[in-house]
């Protein structure tokens, strides 16, 4: 009998019955393991300082590695060395072993403690900042950080097989660093669960609904989405908007709204578990996400699922799927732009058909189709 090929995932997020941050790396994998006879083992990086224990989620084992390094993001990998012979003592007390593909997420610290590792690599980038050059806490460190990164991360990265980004857009970032070494390359748009994120039926509602789920971060620029409603507001429309999320911008934007007394119209909510959006996407009439420092944004493709029609920006990585859907793109940073945008679904009921290209199915279906996965018994 052929023993299974062992497919190691290392990885900083995944869910967990406590929190649901790395669904899609969930779904990923879950469509891999019904597409093929791999035997998936779960890594879960983490500080030293953490102390979680290993779980179980939907009958994936994951196991927590510590990386031992300095906190808050100060010279990541300093102790890489150490890290690695940690490492692979983890994966032997473990019985990881006959490992043919590894698929590391995030530069550091995934593809650092795996970058010697005898087999298959793969390399998957989530965001545009692939080196994490904006993760050092201190700004005066940062020029340091720069250049010690830049040389470290790119020199790790030559080492694997696959790069993979959720986006063109994504890659081209790699490819700004001169010394990056192109190798394979693979662009695997974040595809959607339709058994989570599907129509359900239309709602009647006289008020026109706009929703955005992210966490309030300067670059996902909310602040524009909720001036653009209040511009709509005062021009007769009557509309509503629903805000999911968390983060340092949210005090910011619930003062905008009371100060300028939007409190009637614009509504913000706590986070929900990931299954409970689908019925978010749902009861809303469009979905508006502003950021501009976005590799792809799977709320984009969620919302498109349940043929909720949305909104992004111009020069982000959703553009690429959105090429000539110019009522679907609004210019960054302005809000009237982006008031116009949302006036047109106002006035116009546009059918959102939602392409099976981009159900996970056929995305995992086509990557597993790579010649990377051929002839390595």
């Amino acid at each position: 009998m052929r023993n299974k090929k062992t497919y190691l995932v290392i990885t900083p997020f995944f869910p967990s019955k406590y929190c649901f941050v790395g669904s899609f790396i969930y779904d990923q994998l879950n469509e891999i393991r019904s597409q093929t006879d791999f035997n998936i083992e779960i890594v879960k990086v983490v500080s030293i300082f953490n102390n979680h224990e290993d779980y179980t989620y939907d009958d994936f084992k994951i196991n927590h590695f510590k990386v031992f390094d300095l906190p808050f993001f100060i010279f990541p990998g300093l102790f890489n060395t150490f890290n690695k012979l940690r490492f692979s003592r983890f994966l032997n007390l473990r019985s990881v072993t006959d490992v043919k593909y590894i698929h590391s997420h995030v530069t550091y610290p995934s593809a650092y403690i795996s970058e010697d590792l005898n087999c298959k690599k793969i390399i998957q980038h989530h965001g545009l900042d692939v080196l994490q050059l904006k993760n050092c806490r201190f700004k005066f460190l940062r020029r340091f950080q720069k250049k010690y990164l830049s040389y470290n991360s790119i020199k790790t990265l030559n080492k694997f097989d696959l790069q993979i980004g959720v986006s063109n857009l994504t890659l081209s970032k790699l490819r700004n660093f001169k010394t990056y070494v192109k190798s394979q390359e693979y662009v695997l748009y974040n595809g959607v669960n339709t058994k989570k994120f599907y129509k359900i039926k239309n709602h009647n509602n006289n008020v026109f609904t706009v929703g955005c789920v992210a966490n309030f971060w300067k670059i996902k620029d909310q602040i524009s989405l909720i001036k653009a409603i209040e511009h709509l507001s005062y021009t007769g429309y009557n509309i509503k908007l629903r805000l999911i999320g968390t983060g340092n911008m949210l005090k910011n934007c619930k003062g905008y709204v009371k100060s300028n007394k939007l409190n009637n119209f614009i509504i913000f909510e706590n986070e929900m578990p990931h299954l409970q959006l689908n019925k978010f996407y749902n009861q809303i009439d469009l979905f508006v996400l502003p950021s501009v420092y976005e590799a792809l944004g799977c709320v984009y493709l969620e919302s498109w699922a349940t043929n909720t029609p949305f909104i992004g920006i111009k020069g982000q990585g959703i553009s690429e799927i959105l090429k000539e859907k110019i009522e679907m793109l609004a210019n960054p940073h302005d809000y009237k732009n982006l008031a116009n945008k949302i006036t047109y679904f106002i006035e116009n009921d546009e059918d959102i058909i939602f392409p099976d290209k981009y159900d996970i199915k056929n995305t995992i279906k086509s990557f597993l189709a790579l010649d990377f996965f051929k002839n390595n018994a």
